[in-house]
């Protein structure tokens, strides 16, 4: 008389090989989709690029000033300094934007809505617009697969200021 699995190992053993190969496991894995604005002509005039959609408006990416000394509540202890936010982000936005050059703007672009059309505005220190723009974004897949998603990218958009 046998005993153990007999045929039925086998059997199992196959069903799991065959069906293993058809689920799909994705990174967790956030992708940043950045719209750049490059600035032409008088960039050194320009104290804040804004990028507006349907979704709103971007807020500039807080800057953070020098760390603050926190107390151990170990004596003996070090603890590291925390940086304090200089401009507080009081609401959710869609895009924070952030001065990467002298005449460069990067703006990251939340995965839930990618615009197709925003209005880019250079903004002078007193908040006077100097020169403002309507842009279509088309965006274009990086990698990725159809079932996990992708890093998406956009060509610059070139704004002139007078």
């Amino acid at each position: 008389m046998r005993t153990g699995w007999g045929i039925l190992g086998p059997l199992l053993l196959a069903a799991t090989l065959t069906t293993a190969g058809c689920s799909v496991v994705c990174p967790a894995v956030g992708y940043a989709s950045i719209i750049t604005v490059k600035v032409e002509s008088n960039a050194a005039a320009v104290d804040e690029m804004q990028l507006c959609s349907d979704q709103g408006c971007s807020q500039r990416q807080p800057d953070y000033g020098p760390a603050v000394p926190v107390k151990s509540v170990r004596p003996g202890v070090p603890v590291s300094a925390t940086p304090t936010p200089i401009i507080p982000v009081t609401a959710p936005t869609a895009f924070l934007g952030t001065r990467t050059t002298v005449d460069t703007w990067a703006f990251s672009v939340s995965q839930s809505g990618l615009p197709t059309h925003v209005t880019v505005r250079a903004l002078a220190a007193d908040r006077t617009v100097l020169a403002e723009q309507q842009n279509d974004i088309s965006w274009t897949s990086v990698s990725g697969s159809e079932q996990c998603g992708a890093p998406v990218t956009t060509p610059p958009i070139t704004l002139k200021v007078p």
